[in-house]
């Protein structure tokens, strides 16, 4: 798998300490690709929508043989598609092959804000506008990757894609995120294989709580993902399929799955391998009492702390991917 750098793995810390690189200006994102040896950069569209034709091309050249990702972030598409549509454009003058988007701002596996039904009519609402969406990727020659964002599993995620039907909306996957589900990566993926667009590598260390557990972001293969079996099984199975470094929040987000109507939400599913598998390798991968399971940014830290947490985080993924041989 060729991987890269998403902006979402930083913050504004680094601008706030006047640290170089700024990992949240496309040029400086890059240069950090370009330090790590990494394949390719992922960030926001909005970076690249008031770019004039010279500038895109000479952007273009300074990427050499970088590959591109354009973001688009999240939006209620059933109000509102625009977002959607313009990052297609943005993506086609840039040469990105997938737009990756969110459906939703529900984080945690939480969705009882909507409850059952509620959370099941937003689904459906989306159907057409993503229909609409997948008519104008398809008529750019773009892929749109909708990611398991903290908010929808496996099960409904296929579904959505089944429902939008073609083949032009299907799912970037974050693989740590699928433990805020309550699902594996393995099973998560295995699921959506006939959807994958894109993925996403964030790992989470894991602190229990008397309500479920925080996933804590840190560098990969300190956490509770198994990268070599995940990383050999998307080359065996999705051999083109490419992958950006995200390490994501620098919030610990509280999954409280051990809540009843924590799961009033989910559809039906075989908890045995599913949830009750999640659930096995939640409690092995727990980190001991009073493990703190605050980031520098939790805790109140300098931005200068923040940033040097933020790219130390970065530097020993790179060097763990490289000593699995990836």
């Amino acid at each position: 798998m060729k991987i890269g750098l998403c902006a979402w793995s930083f913050t504004g810390s680094h601008r706030t300490a006047g640290r170089e690189p700024d990992p949240h200006l496309a040029g400086g994102l890059l240069a950090l690709t370009n330090q790590y040896g990494l394949a390719s950069i992922e960030g926001a569209s909005g970076w690249f929508e008031g770019m004039n034709e010279t500038q895109i091309s000479d952007f273009q050249r300074s990427l050499g043989s970088k590959g591109i990702f354009v973001d688009t972030g999240g939006q209620n598409y059933a109000e509102d598609l625009t977002p959607l549509t313009q990052a297609i454009e943005v993506a086609v003058r840039m040469g990105s092959p997938v737009v990756r988007t969110t459906i939703s701002g529900l984080l945690e596996g939480d969705r009882r804000s909507l409850g059952f039904q509620g959370w099941r009519d937003h689904l459906a609402n989306l159907v057409k506008p993503l229909q609409r969406a997948a008519a104008a990727a398809q008529e750019a020659g773009v892929v749109i990757g909708i990611e398991n964002h903290q908010d929808i599993c496996s099960h409904e995620l296929a579904w959505l894609c089944e429902q939008i039907g073609g083949s032009q909306v299907g799912v970037t996957m974050d693989v740590g995120n699928a433990y805020a589900v309550g699902e594996t990566p393995a099973s998560f993926a295995r699921r959506v294989q006939p959807f994958l667009k894109h993925v996403h590598l964030k790992d989470y260390t894991v602190h229990p709580t008397e309500s479920g557990y925080r996933l804590k972001r840190c560098a990969l293969g300190d956490g509770i993902v198994d990268w070599p079996a995940m990383l050999a099984w998307f080359d065996a199975e999705c051999p083109q399929l490419e992958g950006c470094i995200e390490l994501g929040a620098t919030t610990a987000r509280h999954i409280r799955l051990f809540e009843p109507s924590w799961w009033e939400t989910y559809p039906e599913r075989p908890f045995i391998p599913d949830a009750i598998e999640a659930l096995g390798d939640l409690q092995r991968a727990a980190q001991p009492a009073g493990t703190d399971w605050r980031t520098p940014h939790e805790a109140e830290e300098s931005a200068d702390v923040c940033a040097l947490y933020e790219i130390d985080q970065i530097e020993r993924s790179v060097a763990y991917l490289k000593s699995i041989s990836f």
